[in-house]
């Protein structure tokens, strides 16, 4: 009976010998082989996962990189040695240049930074300065995915005066300059009780000291008082009434 029953095993299950090896010990081998079949499989499919789509076409022309160009968007400190009042943070325009006070338009789109710093230079020796040493430092590229560039000023928004506090992204809109007003709409508007009228802007000057400037927007929508032109950086910060009044 023994011979025959331990026949049968051997011919039923050619691999395992059931007299040897328990049960419970094949199933720990089979499980073992099916999970290491599936920590394969997520590997390879977490590789796949990890390859990027495509290549961002502004890699190695970053800022920073010995590649860097000025694109649209881009914001680029300018400092001139030999006169501070020209000294600032000019974004490029879709027209592709930065506007100076009183040197006006300057093409930089997709020059490297001597060569924006040797275009300024000229321009400024041209007709406001007898020589000029300019130094060009970019700060950040322009806002978007590395293909599609957003061109605009970048502000920030803050009190419960203003639906959506944080930085906002306001737009160019042709040769307009980007103003107060322009700022609030596209950062979401005002919020309910907003005190319009004892809103402010901050903003540094030259010497990085806070300026306070007050803007009265119910003025400004009567066409009473002029809407500020803003600078990359600007806070505009509206209060709320109080008891709604």
């Amino acid at each position: 009976m023994n011979s025959f029953t331990s026949s049968l095993k051997l011919k039923w299950c050619p691999i395992f010998n059931f007299s040897v090896i328990p049960i419970i010990q094949i199933r720990n081998i089979i499980i073992h082989g099916l999970l290491v079949c599936l920590v394969s499989c997520s590997n390879w499919k977490a590789k796949q996962i990890e390859e990027p789509e495509s290549i961002v076409e502004r890699s190695g022309n970053d800022i920073g990189s010995a590649g860097y160009k000025a694109g649209i968007g881009d914001a680029i400190d300018i400092f001139v040695l030999e006169d501070n009042s020209f000294n600032g943070l000019y974004v490029v325009r879709p027209s592709g240049d930065i506007i100076l006070p009183k040197a006006g338009r300057i093409a930089v789109l997709g020059m490297k930074l001597e060569e924006i710093e040797s275009s300024v230079k000229r321009v400024l020796e041209s007709n406001q300065l007898t020589q000029a040493s300019v130094i060009a430092d970019p700060v950040r590229r322009g806002a978007g995915d590395g293909k599609t560039i957003m061109a605009g000023m970048n502000v920030y928004l803050t009190g419960p005066g203003v639906m959506r506090q944080g930085r906002a992204l306001v737009p160019f809109v042709g040769d307009a300059k980007v103003t107060a007003f322009q700022a609030i709409t596209d950062g979401g508007g005002f919020a309910a009780f907003a005190n319009k009228k004892r809103s402010y802007l901050l903003r540094k000057d030259q010497s990085g000291r806070t300026r306070r400037l007050a803007i009265d927007f119910i003025a400004i929508e009567k066409g009473l008082a002029s809407d500020p032109t803003l600078q990359d950086g600007d806070t505009i910060v509206v209060p709320q009434k109080m008891f709604g009044f």
